[in-house]
């Protein structure tokens, strides 16, 4: 595997698990916050960035593929 290979594979990994690990924080038996509403602003920003990467993420490689002939 080539290193940019190695590198979006790792960083979709991360998104992958971030999407899970948003819902949690927004679960006071995981997250306590001293400051009400501030896990829900948090999970909703990770649930966001996460999907919005693995969106661009795959749209890139489509396009790349896209223009690859057969």
């Amino acid at each position: 595997m080539a290193v940019p290979t190695v590198k979006r594979s790792l960083r979709r990994g991360v998104a992958v698990l971030l999407i899970p690990l948003s819902g949690a924080t927004t679960l006071p038996d995981f997250v306590e916050s001293a400051l009400p509403g501030v896990s829900d602003a948090v999970g909703i920003v990770l649930f966001v960035a996460a999907v919005a990467y693995l969106v661009g993420s795959v749209g890139r490689q489509v396009a790349a593929a896209a223009d690859t002939p057969l």
